[in-house]
């Protein structure tokens, strides 16, 4: 293909001055693995009949270029993929402690517990779609219900207020200990759930519901612990609570 003027993949030396070539410097180069230096130019006598090629088409240069080892990335930091997950790492107040996937001494699961100066909460999350609605149903008896997607969900809704009497036994009665439960991907009706207006979830009983942000805006009000106490209860619960 005559004389290639580009870079030397490993270096070489000249064949008309004997100079020595450092690798990737530019340099001549023919078909049959020959090298020459810029000085000295191509062989005239090129039985091809010195043709000069001054570039390569860009997927022979790709082919023939050095492969450098790739570098070792340095690891992103994890994003939460849960949207309760994100809400609490996101908003939750500074000083506030949370600890994920833990089980009460009796056994049940609880998504995450968390420490605030609000008190210490017990939150569930489920990720139930569909419309959002407080309201009472044909069999409800006037009995306001939770119905998300048209399924009733008030029972489920309401076991979550055992997991905080279940942190009371841990906690002693003079901590609050507040049951939430964050609603991942409802559509949230405002004119059935007005509270959501002033940005706070409402309660089914003493269960906290609403979007996982509202709950964490609850979760950051006012409360009676001092920064020292929500240290000390979160030390207490990671030591009692098991791991699920």
């Amino acid at each position: 293909m005559g004389w290639v003027r580009k870079p030397t993949i490993w270096g070489g030396v000249c064949a008309s001055c004997g100079s020595r070539l450092e690798q990737l410097h530019e340099a001549w180069l023919d078909g049959a693995g020959t090298v020459r230096c810029l000085a000295c130019g191509p062989d005239e006598r090129d039985p091809v009949g010195g043709a000069l090629v001054t570039t390569l088409p860009r997927a022979e240069v790709a082919a023939r270029a050095p492969r450098r080892p790739r570098r070792a990335t340095a690891p992103e930091l994890a994003v939460p993929e849960h949207a309760t997950d994100r809400a609490l790492a996101h908003l939750l107040v500074e000083g506030g402690r949370v600890l994920s996937g833990r089980a009460t001494p009796g056994g049940r699961p609880i998504g995450h517990v968390v420490v605030a100066r609000s008190g210490v909460w017990a939150v569930e999350s489920r990720d139930w779609s569909g419309r959002v609605e407080y309201r009472p149903t044909p069999t409800s008896h006037g009995r306001l219900r939770l119905v998300v997607g048209s399924v009733d969900r008030t029972t489920e809704a309401e076991t979550v207020a055992a997991l905080a009497d279940e942190l009371t036994e841990l906690t002693g009665p003079a901590v609050p200990v507040e049951p939430a439960l964050a609603i991942t991907r409802g559509d949230w009706n405002l004119a059935s759930l007005p509270s959501l207006v002033l940005n706070r979830p409402f309660q089914h009983g003493p269960v906290w519901v609403g979007p996982p942000r509202l709950v964490v805006t609850r979760i950051n009000a006012p409360g009676p612990l001092e920064p020292a106490a929500v240290q000390r209860l979160s030390a207490l619960l990671e030591e009692r609570l098991g791991v699920r």
